[in-house]
């Protein structure tokens, strides 16, 4: 390459981009929506083209004999330089057309007009203090940070209030640098006739200046962060802060001390000092932003009107039937569930023949209700106790139309158009709303569809998956007295619980809730101990005594083939399936019962309702969370047909 040649790409500065990457690499990381390929090219634009092309006209114009950003020593440009810097703004304005979008090349022009009314003779808005800088500012902090979005997303940024703090953030994050990189440059800046904010500062005032002028951009990242409940990046960033403020306070002692430190090394360490660790910075939010992590944003629940003692289903449940040996059967089982009361959208049970609702107003309860009648009862009730557990999620209303996602859960009812779409309808949900439901699973289907929001998570960053999990278990009350129904009748009830799982952290608790795996095992030996299938009458109930001693025996062994230990967890969470399954839960691990408090305490106050039960459960775990649980984490089990056990593991972060 021929020395004139080399000269004039040597002025063009290539390198001095990376100074200017920052708020390329927030946008990036910030934006909702990425558009890889738009992304690349709009940052090889931006970088080798528009930047250096800013840099050389620059140069053109000012002819510095003395050091300037990036160069001590810079060659006299020549006529060539102009001409380069015109083909770099024509080829950034027309690869942004093709390769980006309309938004981000209209954004390049206006930042190219900008540039070249800064820098030009017959303008030189450089040469006002005030005016140059509130140009750099602005084009430099909050318009580059806005046409980085335009170019990442393929889309304008909204104004909304979070993003104007973010664009004052930016800009004061420029008002801060800029001055600093004046500071050496007074004597060369005031022979061309200008006089910056710098010089109009003096050496001291420019450091206090810059502070102040941090400070300010601090609190504006911190306000976004908080607006959008993502505190802890704040503090992520005040880690990589630190260096910068550390160095920028020993070099403010070396120029009180002596002027002569304001000189282009110092600038330049700064420079790179503050490059580097801002770059780091937010390749650590991209890396966290776009590498997502899945939450748990709150739980709230609700259960029908009726409340129904076990001694009062017990006495509905023993008057079906005139033979002594089961009404004995029904009193021994109902004391043994651990059960205390439960809810249904029946109100039945607190009645006598001759009142009922439901049921057929005779003794022996005969005829029982059919399927369809059981399942337009469920059509008639499960939609309107759904919407009660999604009413209870604070500020709701105002959010509803962030939910990316919808999961519905139910064993105990279908229809169709389902329930995820009425509750799309009642809600108000956007109809483009992602919708799955998980029907048939059981017990355990909660954290299937937990597994499924996850995965929803882990791979889309700005997602907010609404699960709702509804069973009405009262329903299927059936005029039968073997063990399974003996079982069945005592132990199952109606709720429901909706649960908000975001892919960034924001929560209603003491601490984030970060969802970290999920281990699931069939135990085919168990295959036929719970079942069910449809009849004329209602479901058909498989629910056998043997289920304890088959989860009692293999918890242990799945834990281990998993790498998990007990002793790991302080916090557990499992479906109260029955009072014998927990006690032997408990004993499989050995497990203080202390340890399974809020399960117990669900089973004796809300019975057994299917999918949403372990959801019961770990709300009242999450609620009573202390500051001194971080970095703890939960264990969550629940069980269902198969026979299926599925786990979760949970973290406080």
């Amino acid at each position: 390459m021929s020395l004139p040649v080399r000269d004039t790409v040597r002025l063009l500065r290539i390198p001095f981009s990376f100074f200017l990457l920052p708020l390329f690499l927030l946008a990036y990381s910030q934006a909702e929506i990425v558009v890889h390929r738009q992304a690349l090219a709009a940052f090889l634009i931006i970088h080798l083209l528009v930047y250096p092309s800013s840099n050389g006209y620059n140069s053109y114009v000012d002819r510095d004999e003395e050091s300037i950003g990036g160069l001590e020593r810079p060659p006299q440009p020549t006529v060539w330089l102009f001409y380069l810097t015109i083909f770099l703004d024509l080829a950034a304005t027309f690869l942004a057309l093709i390769f980006v979008n309309v938004v981000f090349a209209g954004c390049i022009v206006l930042y190219i007009a900008a540039s070249r009314a800064y820098s030009s003779r017959q303008i030189r808005l450089k040469k006002y203090p005030v005016a140059g800088f509130l140009v750099v500012v602005f084009f430099q902090g909050a318009f580059t940070y806005y046409l980085s979005v335009a170019g990442v997303s393929g889309s304008a940024l909204p104004l909304t209030r979070e993003n104007m703090m973010i664009l004052a953030a930016c800009s004061f994050q420029i008002a801060g640098a800029y001055p600093l990189t004046q500071v050496y440059q007074h004597r060369q800046d005031l022979r061309d006739g200008v006089v910056t904010i710098s010089y109009k500062l003096g050496y001291t005032g420019t450091f206090v200046f810059t502070a102040i002028m941090f400070v300010l951009c601090n609190l504006f990242y911190f306000m976004y962060f908080r607006a959008r409940e993502l505190g802890m990046i704040f503090y992520i960033i005040q880690v990589f802060f630190f260096p910068i403020v550390a160095y920028f306070g020993y070099w403010f002692y070396l120029v009180w001390k002596d002027n002569a430190h304001a000189n282009f090394r110092n600038t330049m360490r700064m420079n790179w000092i503050a490059a580097v660790c801002m770059n780091g910075c937010f390749l650590v939010l991209i890396f966290i932003t776009r590498n997502p992590l899945s939450y748990i944003s709150v739980i709230e629940t609700a259960v029908p009107a009726h409340c129904i003692s076990q001694e009062e289903l017990a006495a509905f449940y023993s008057a079906a039937t005139s033979d002594p040996l089961e009404k004995r059967k029904i009193r021994i089982v109902a004391g043994k569930t651990g059960i205390e009361n439960r809810y249904s959208v029946i109100g039945d049970f607190g009645k006598r023949a001759g009142d009922f609702e439901f049921f057929s107003n005779s003794t022996d309860l005969l005829p029982e209700p059919t399927l369809s009648q059981r399942m337009e009862y469920y059509r008639r009730h499960a939609t309107r106790l759904s919407m009660d557990a999604v009413g209870k999620i604070e500020g709701f209303e105002g959010r509803k139309n962030t939910v990316t996602h919808l999961i519905t859960v139910t064993c105990t009812g279908l229809f169709a158009p389902g329930l995820d779409i009425e509750l799309v309808r009642e809600l108000g949900l956007n109809p483009t709303i992602q919708r799955s439901s998980i029907n048939f699973m059981g017990c355990n289907a909660a954290i299937l569809a937990l597994k499924n929001a996850d995965a929803i998570c882990r791979s889309h960053p700005q997602a907010r998956v609404l699960i709702v999990c509804t069973e009405l278990c009262s329903i299927h009350f059936q005029k039968k007295f073997n063990d399974d129904y003996l079982l069945s009748n005592l132990l199952f009830a109606d709720g429901a619980a909706a649960v908000i799982v975001t892919s960034q952290p924001e929560t209603r608790y003491a601490h984030h809730v970060e969802i970290d795996a999920f281990d699931a095992m069939l135990l085919h030996q168990g295959y036929t101990d719970m079942a069910w299938g449809l009849s004329e009458t209602g479901f058909i109930m498989n629910l056998s005594s043997y289920v304890p001693d088959l989860i009692r025996d293999n918890i242990r062994p799945m834990l281990h083939a998993v790498g998990v230990r007990a002793e790991d967890f302080r916090h557990w969470a499992v479906h109260p399936g029955g009072k014998r399954i927990i006690d032997d839960f408990a004993l499989a691990l050995d497990l203080d019962k202390c340890a399974l408090a809020p399960t117990y305490n669900v089973l004796r106050n809300y019975g057994n309702m299917s999918s949403p039960t372990v959801l019961f459960v770990l709300k009242d775990l999450l609620e009573k969370a202390k500051p001194e649980h971080l970095s703890e984490r939960i264990f969550a089990a629940a069980f269902g047909p198969g026979l299926s056990i599925e786990t979760m593991r949970l973290r406080y972060v």
